[in-house]
């Protein structure tokens, strides 16, 4: 083998040795949105209407745990060492219910679609979120996208749909890094919800 045969192979072993290290060395960070909770208490006996807010759907990779990145390519990377604490549909759920919960005070907001034999809760409104995007990408931004449907319940009618709305919010990051994107995508998501509240307040109940 030549000098420069050897120096080659020298190289690529020593980055193989650093690529490994890296590896075994890297420390896993979580995160999860800080949104306040503030005690709060409701019953049927003050609220004109039950709201159920079911599991937010995520396409494909981006209800990974790894927090997801669009590159310019089209390809969708989910990072290795930066974490959700908790599968991102489980997360948005619980911070969609309570920003809902929160801010429609004549509702009763719940998660899910329990079984209930009372005939008058069987009259509801029914919420379904779609996301398309979840991410940060390239340019430096928070990205969600998706669409939400309203369905209306009744024992005499059945199950009719409401309203469709797509929605599409682009927000710069607060800090360019993987805290500042969880920062953004948590204000983005309350943005969303807070337009949804908005939409839903207008409805004659």
């Amino acid at each position: 083998m030549n000098n420069k045969h050897l120096a080659l192979f020298s190289l690529g072993a020593a980055l193989l040795l650093v690529g490994c290290s890296q590896t075994s060395f890297s420390t896993i960070k979580y995160y999860q949105f800080s949104q306040p909770i503030v005690a709060m208490k409701r019953s049927s006996d003050n609220t004109h209407v039950q709201l159920r807010v079911n599991t937010v759907q995520l396409r494909g990779a981006l209800n990974n745990r790894g927090i997801a990145m669009v590159l310019d390519n089209n390809r969708v990377n989910a990072a290795n060492y930066h974490l959700w604490s908790e599968s991102p549909d489980l997360m948005l759920t619980a911070s969609a219910h309570l920003q809902l919960y929160t801010q429609l005070t004549n509702w009763m907001v719940i998660k899910g679609l329990p079984v209930i034999t009372d005939v008058d809760q069987q009259r509801y409104y029914e919420l379904e979120y779609e996301l398309h995007h979840f991410n940060g990408d390239e340019k430096g931004n928070a990205n969600i996208a998706g669409l939400w449907r309203l369905y209306y319940t009744t024992p005499e009618t059945g199950r009719k749909i409401k309203a469709v709305n797509y929605f599409n919010e682009l927000t710069p990051l607060h800090d360019n890094d993987y805290e500042g994107l969880v920062a953004t995508l948590e204000t983005t998501w309350l943005k969303v919800n807070q337009q949804v509240g908005d939409e839903l307040s207008k409805l004659a109940l």
